[in-house]
């Protein structure tokens, strides 16, 4: 019996979000008992290594943003064998996030809705469960940052300078999210009337904290696949001006047919992923660390987003739905 299959299957009678934190809970659990480590396939401790980002990834399969939104799992999710996570959002202050319901799965489609909108404890609780659990963490781990909901959008950037501040010791790498769609007006962000300006103040934040730092984290941007061709092209020449290290391709998208509010991951945007990484890595060569999300459901989707350029590739959808499964095969790539 496969006992992951099986844990999916009884995870998913229950509603979404209660689901995966359940979920995640029972991981836990067992990583408490010591017995996550012989549900762990050998192979997962024979990874030679990469280096990107100027960081030791272990492997190259991570966890995308908003599974660990407190911090309560990285390490847990580091057991399994991923070589990064990535945790929060995290704003300033706590966020309990959109109404509920606002997680729907599609399960024969292999895709979710969510509408969560940035829920949180906020940094300073997140930083301290990052301190907490970063001692079991073998991995590189990603802190992703956002604007708070009643923040203006001619004011984000000073949310975005404030949290780089608090979080500039603990991550490995800090995710700059301009893209959730679950945030009003958050993705006005990488409009032209806002982004040249916001990148340019945050880079130049990097900037100053060099002088403090003997290294500083990279910066990496995390961008809507729903951008129109002719504005990603402006992020990207922009990134690359200012020089950022890393982009995420991408988020969830909103131009979907379900009727519920909220963005779309999984089997839907795949093509749109795909697509939006080739473009990106026509632009960017070598220049830029690309991140593939969104629709990787298959060791053949991870295998292929590496050709098109990934130089990562970070699981979410897939994850919920196939589990250690797809982790394994993926690493046996």
């Amino acid at each position: 019996m496969n006992l992951n299959r099986l844990g999916i299957s009884l995870a998913h009678l229950l509603p979404p979000e209660l689901s995966n934190k359940l979920s995640l809970e029972g991981l836990k659990l067992l990583y408490n008992l010591g017995l996550l480590s012989s549900m762990s396939n050998q192979g997962f401790q024979n990874s030679t290594g990469d280096q990107i980002l100027n960081l030791n990834f272990p492997n190259k399969i991570g966890v995308a943003g908003g599974l660990d939104k407190n911090a309560d799992y990285f390490h847990v999710l580091g057991k399994l064998g991923f070589g990064f996570v990535e945790v929060g959002t995290f704003t300033l202050k706590p966020q309990s996030g959109n109404p509920k319901p606002r997680v729907h799965r599609f399960t024969k489609e292999k895709n979710i809705v969510n509408s969560l909108g940035f829920n949180n404890v906020g940094v300073y609780q997140g930083l301290k469960n990052v301190e907490r659990n970063k001692l079991s963490f073998d991995g590189v781990l990603g802190i992703s940052i956002g604007k708070s909901k009643e923040t203006k959008t001619i004011n984000a950037y000073k949310d975005y300078l404030h949290l780089i501040d608090y979080v500039h010791d603990q991550a490995d790498y800090i995710a700059i999210n301009i893209s959730s769609p679950n945030t009003e007006n958050l993705r006005d962000l990488s409009s032209e009337s806002y982004f040249r300006d916001l990148i340019e103040k945050i880079m130049n934040k990097k900037d100053q904290l060099n002088g403090g730092f003997s290294q500083t984290k990279p910066f990496i941007l995390k961008i809507s696949p729903d951008e129109s061709k002719e504005n990603l092209e402006k992020i990207l020449m922009s990134c690359l001006e200012f020089k950022v290290d890393g982009i995420i391709l991408n988020n969830s998208s909103i131009e979907h047919d379900k009727k519920f509010k909220g963005g779309i991951s999984g089997n839907y945007i795949k093509k749109l992923s795909e697509d939006n990484l080739t473009f990106a890595k026509q632009i960017c060569g070598d220049e830029i660390s690309l991140i593939s999300s969104g629709g990787i459901m298959t060791k053949e989707d991870v295998a292929k987003r590496i050709n098109l350029g990934a130089d990562l590739v970070q699981l979410y959808s897939g994850f919920i739905f196939y589990g250690t499964d797809l982790l394994k095969s993926s690493l046996e790539i």
